[in-house]
């Protein structure tokens, strides 16, 4: 009797079983018919019939004619059913290039559009199939064809869709289609890598100023290691206690940026802080008859390129004058062309030379302190040349000492000549930067700094602030010692004016701010010719040196 009921109970509990299978594949089937009943089966002309069977919510991503495509497929006679193959007879997908006429026509045509990851059934009459003479005894002449298909991969110059990428595998894709005049895909790729490298700038300017002030918490072996190889190598000591600043930004790269987006090519890095791409959108757009597209990207290039083709941006400019309507003051740009320092500054002049010396004063004091906010951003940056410099290169061919998983060997060969190197491209960035912050609609002012002492000092004097006048001849003569007019004007101040010799006090930030210029000028000059040249206007000029023991 107990066998009996554990029998029972057994069969019993098959029988659950049972239902509940049944029950899955109703509701399952249910499910698939709704999938399918959310699409029709759509009439493609020529007897070609195309149902998708399932599309993902996020259809980004869709084959086009040119496209390298990556699908599974299963292909039966629409006469009876029967399969005729299979993709994964082979473990792998069916690739080809879409839309080159090497697969049968009505594939070539009923692919296209389809998304990542969907799934089709594609419906294909003989004349667009394999005709009349068929494929041997496993596809009889004149049949209709059914696939079934899943897209799993779609490849476009040369990067799949879909899946994380770098700035790098966006621009080189954006040039080979360039290269091969695909206007549309140059431009989706180009303005792609744009959009990675704003996330990257501003993600990596976030880090370094989060990171400057950072002191490295060292442990006791560590601070072994710093004190040891301080002691026989200022240099390489100072690069050791720099390396904790540098692991405190890596470390924000890695929370803030995706690994791909973390080290960009440093190379790569300056050409788009030039703004090069928009040379190439600027073309692009043109090609395509996108007229004031091209016009902002070529504007946008040549007034933020330090070293920007002539030709291109005068002959563009004044195509993209005529064809627009545009005055010749008058700018199209994708960025500002004119930052908030450059229009403080050209306020002030306007009103300098409309006699308004007060307003114009008032300008040029907000314009001072919008350009040292401007040029400070801009050299922050060049601190991240460094941070991809280590990340990229090792340092020492073998381990001696190790901090923050750098390797020191104290004079090796290969040390000097990356300090080397990073201190040329850094001085070489800085030198940049003073000259991008001085470019207004991609002309370079003359001594920008400068300036602004010049008509401060004029304007100071108009409206009766003698003292600040001689602040701002004093700061323009500290930084242009040999300039006879301002020496003159000094002079002026001191016998008939009556002002001390102690209030010539210069704007000491400002002195600074100019003095490092010259002095990384004159660094960067020496790095690439190997000679020191001597430069007009700087202290200890014979002429000027009773003025300046006077004062």
């Amino acid at each position: 009797a107990a066998h009996k009921a554990k029998q029972g109970s057994s069969m019993a509990g098959s029988g659950v079983r049972l239902v509940l299978i049944l029950l899955l594949f109703r509701f399952y089937a249910a499910k698939s018919d709704q999938e399918q009943s959310a699409y029709e089966d759509e009439d493609w002309g020529d007897g070609l019939r195309v149902l998708t069977t399932y599309r993902p919510d996020n259809c980004e991503h869709r084959a086009r004619q040119g496209d390298v495509i990556h699908y599974h497929y299963v292909g039966r006679l629409g006469s009876n059913g029967e399969v005729f193959g299979k993709s994964f007879d082979y473990d792998s997908p069916y690739i080809v290039s879409l839309g080159h006429g090497r697969i049968i026509a009505g594939m070539d045509r009923g692919l296209m559009g389809t998304c990542l990851w969907e799934r089709r059934r594609i419906t294909v009459p003989p004349h667009l199939g394999y005709g009349e003479r068929g494929v041997g005894s496993v596809i009889p002449g004149n049949s209709t064809l059914m696939f079934y298909i899943r897209m799993i991969k779609i490849e476009r110059n040369g990067y799949s869709l879909g899946e994380e990428v770098s700035m790098e595998d966006m621009w080189n894709a954006g040039l080979h289609a360039y290269g091969q005049g695909n206007w549309a895909d140059a431009v989706e790729m180009i303005e792609k890598s744009l959009e990675l490298f704003s996330q990257y700038q501003n993600e990596a300017y976030h880090c370094l100023k989060k990171c400057k002030q950072t002191v490295p918490k060292l442990s006791s072996k560590e601070k072994e290691v710093v004190e040891s190889i301080s002691g026989s190598n200022k240099l390489v000591g100072q690069f050791v206690k720099f390396a904790g600043r540098n692991k405190c930004i890596r470390d924000c790269k890695r929370e803030k940026l995706s690994p791909k987006l973390q080290s960009p090519d440093r190379q790569l890095l300056e050409k788009f802080r030039q703004r090069l791409p928009f040379s190439y959108l600027h073309y692009s757009y043109y090609q395509q008859y996108q007229t004031e597209d091209g016009a902002r990207c070529l504007f946008t290039y040549c007034a933020y390129n330090d070293n920007p083709d002539p030709d291109i941006c005068s002959k563009g400019s004044e195509y993209y004058r005529m064809e627009l309507n545009l005055r010749k003051d008058e700018y199209l740009y994708r960025e500002p062309g004119q930052l908030p320092h450059h229009s403080a500054y050209l306020e002030g002049k306007k009103l300098y030379e409309e006699e308004n010396w007060l307003e114009s004063t008032e300008a040029f004091e907000r314009a001072l302190g919008l350009y040292k906010e401007a040029l400070g951003d801009c050299l922050l940056l060049c601190e991240d040349i460094v941070n991809l410099d280590l990340s990229q290169e090792g340092i020492g061919p073998q381990k001696l000492e190790k901090f923050d998983d750098y390797q020191f060997v104290v004079d090796s060969m290969e040390f000097y000549p990356l300090m080397t190197k990073i201190m040329k491209e850094v001085l070489n960035c800085s030198v940049s930067c003073h000259n991008r912050t001085a470019t207004v609609h991609g002309v370079m002012i003359d001594k920008y700094l400068l300036s602004h002492f010049h008509y401060l000092q004029f304007n100071y004097y108009k409206i009766g602030m003698t003292n600040k006048a001689a602040e701002a001849a004093a700061t323009y003569l500290a930084l242009e010692p040999s300039d006879e007019v301002m020496a003159s004007n000094i002079r002026f101040y001191i016998s008939n004016l009556k002002v001390s010799p102690e209030n010539f006090t210069p704007w000491k930030e400002y002195v600074t701010m100019g003095t490092i210029l010259q002095t990384e000028e004159t660094l960067l000059d020496f790095a690439v010719t190997g000679k020191v040249a001597k430069k007009k206007g700087v202290r200890g000029d014979p002429a000027m040196a009773p003025l300046h023991q006077e004062l």
